[in-house]
Formats: C-alpha cells, structure tokens, sequence
C-alpha cells in the first residue's frame, strides 16, 4: 500500500516586493493552519516568537491578529492541559509549602511546630489545612528561605 501526500487546499501565495512582509507572513500562516491544523499553525507561531531576537514583522502579524478590532483577528479559546497540574496549581502549592517551610524553620523546627505552621498558613491563605498539608506533600524543593525572617511578622501586611 503507497502513501498518500495531503493535498493543500490552499492557493499558492504570489508576494513580491509590493506586498508587505507581515502580510506574506500571515498568509503562510493562514495555509499552514488550512494544510495542517490549527496545532502545526500553533507550533509555528510559538516557536517563531520563543527565538531569541524574533522578527518585527512576526511580532507585528501576532499583534494584529490578537487585535479584535481589525478584521483578521484570531479568536483565542483557552483550553486547560490534558492531563497534570495546571500552572496555577503548581504556584500555589509552591507557594503554601514555601510559606509552610519559612514558617516552621522560624519557629525553631521543634515537635509540633509543623501542625501550628500547617494551621496558621491555612488562615492565612483561606484554604483547609489538608490543602496546604498536601500541597506540601507534592513539593519538590524550591528556593532556601530568606535568612532575616520573624514569625511574628510573618503574616503582618
């Protein structure tokens, strides 16, 4: 059995020098998303602007179409992961255990000083305690607390 290349449905893109670079730009973009899919035009768009110095015209093209006020706009649906932590979750979590740790190592590392920091993390934040005891449970290390630091003014604004 042979394999089959995909047909484009697309036009073939006639720029010259009269045409803008930032429209070229989006027509091959337009062609790739038709061809591939809206992951390939994705890809092709993220790995353009992650390069360390990406072109203006690049940067121009994605700032038009983030533009709802012009007519070629692209519309962004925000779609979470399909599987893991979101990055907000992995935030907070850091963040509790972080706060967790400090706390504790303040008060001295002595017997029960983990269930008083668990407890006053937790009213801190406004979350359960079994939160913040598992998100302390899926912390991996994080930076060393600060050295200068009081429990008394731990939780002060």
């Amino acid at each position: 059995m042979t394999k089959h290349r995909w047909k484009t449905k697309s036009a073939i893109i006639h720029a010259s020098i009269a045409n803008a670079s930032q429209e070229v730009y989006a027509a091959v973009v337009e062609q790739l998303f038709e061809a591939r899919g809206p992951d390939a035009a994705a890809s092709l768009l993220a790995g353009s602007l992650r390069l360390p110095d990406p072109h203006p015209d690049v940067i121009a093209t994605v700032a038009r179409w983030l533009d709802p006020q012009t007519d070629d706009y692209i519309k962004l649906v925000v779609v979470g992961r399909r599987s893991g932590k979101r990055m907000t979750k992995r935030v907070n979590d850091t963040t509790l255990a972080k706060a967790v740790t400090e706390y504790r190592q303040a008060l001295g590392n002595k017997r029960g000083d983990l269930k008083i920091a668990v407890a006053d993390t937790a009213k801190h934040y406004d979350v359960s305690e079994a939160t913040v005891r598992k998100a302390m449970r899926s912390f991996n290390g994080g930076a060393p607390p600060s050295e200068a630091f009081n429990p008394r003014d731990f939780f002060k604004k």
